[in-house]
């Protein structure tokens, strides 16, 4: 198997061998203006460094710890492939956020915002019902290189299809949802150093309110947030809103009981003051019954919440049917009714098969 080099932006082995080479501090600083600012992960274009230094990388580090073997483009997402230096497939989508049509005058909306949702773990040991990327197990963790190389890519995917703003900036990832591959608090140590580096000033500079972790209520590491201080959206893979319902469709809700999960939620909240997003799936004839619109609401109209509901996202993997809008739109006024804060999740990146539990379908179909 091939030998990799080090990753240039883990910044330790970048200084150590910076001395070895006697390279000058403000070197290091040039090469790290280009990765993250300017947005380049290519050496050719890295022009503003001398021609001895750009050949000094290429000689001796990688620019990104993954690398892209495919790229999807549909109008409103672009799904990356990526491989791990060991060879595994992970997967993040960025997702185009244009301007509201009836409020813009142009043919064609502007662009307003990019999310990019990453991968966090290559595969899934969560083995929820109605997810295909369990399917293709779990193998390990991703590195916090290996997070943030997500990151540099898609930024300069960016600048290559979109150049700069009106205002001489260049395009970027304005918010970042770890709700690729996952579950990310299981990871817990390398999301944390991620995090840092994407709020670090002279790095991504992004905002803690455009940065989300999605999970499957991991309690002991909810808790380790509120230790830590972690003050970032926390977006909670509720799914159904009773103890019974949540056991079947996901198995780790039988270690985790809904009771102490929401609890530790109020603690969350009392700590950051952050509101919580709950998703829940819509799947006809399963979850999307009045009764249940019910249930959740007393579960969450004295809280600080706002729901997701999220129309299931089928695959040939697994024999479930996404709720008819209908449905949706009964469950969503029943919601209204009490108060509480709802949105239906646009399926926009379907095309793309990035929508919310497709990832790894392509791997996945060849089975069926």
């Amino acid at each position: 198997m091939t030998e990799f080099k080090p990753a240039l932006f883990n910044e330790w082995e970048l200084t150590k061998r910076a001395k070895e080479k006697k390279l000058q501090p403000f070197k290091l600083k040039q090469i790290f203006f280009e990765l993250y600012k300017n947005q380049n992960t290519e050496r050719d274009t890295l022009t503003t460094l001398s021609k001895d230094l750009r050949n000094e990388l290429k000689e001796h580090f990688d620019l990104l710890a993954i690398e892209v073997i495919e790229t999807i483009e549909a109008e409103d997402t672009t799904k990356f492939a990526f491989k791990t230096r060991d060879w595994h497939i992970i997967e993040a989508i960025l997702m185009y956020h244009r301007q509201n049509e009836k409020y813009v005058k142009e043919d064609k909306p502007k662009l307003n915002r990019i999310t990019l949702c990453i991968s966090s773990q290559v595969g899934c040991a969560m083995n929820c019902l109605f997810c295909v990327t369990w399917k293709l197990w779990f193998k390990r963790d991703l590195t916090w290189e290996e997070i943030i190389s997500q990151i540099l890519y898609a930024n300069t995917y960016i600048k290559k299809r979109f150049w700069k703003k009106e205002d001489g900036t260049n395009n970027g990832i304005r918010n970042v949802v770890f709700m690729g591959m996952w579950e990310p608090l299981l990871n817990y140590e390398n999301i944390r150093k991620s995090l840092e580096i994407m709020l670090q000033q002279d790095r991504f500079s992004l905002w803690r309110r455009h940065i989300t972790i999605s999970t499957c209520w991991i309690i002991p590491w909810i808790e380790k947030l509120i230790k830590d201080k972690v003050d970032v959206k926390l977006a909670i893979s509720l799914h159904a809103p009773n103890q019974e319902l949540r056991n079947k469709i996901m198995p780790v809700a039988k270690a985790y009981p809904l009771e102490d999960l929401m609890e530790t939620i109020d603690n969350y909240v009392k700590a950051t003051d952050n509101r919580i997003f709950y998703e829940y799936i819509m799947i006809k004839d399963l979850t999307d019954k009045p009764e249940l619109a019910h249930q959740l609401v007393k579960l969450l109209s004295k809280r600080l919440a706002h729901v997701n509901l999220i129309p299931y996202n089928e695959n040939p993997a697994i024999e479930l049917k996404e709720s008819p809008k209908n449905n949706i739109q009964i469950f969503k006024k029943i919601l209204e009714d009490w108060n509480v804060t709802v949105t239906v999740r646009d399926s926009m990146w379907r095309e793309a098969k990035g929508a919310c539990w497709q990832l790894g379908y392509e791997k996945v179909k060849e089975k069926f």
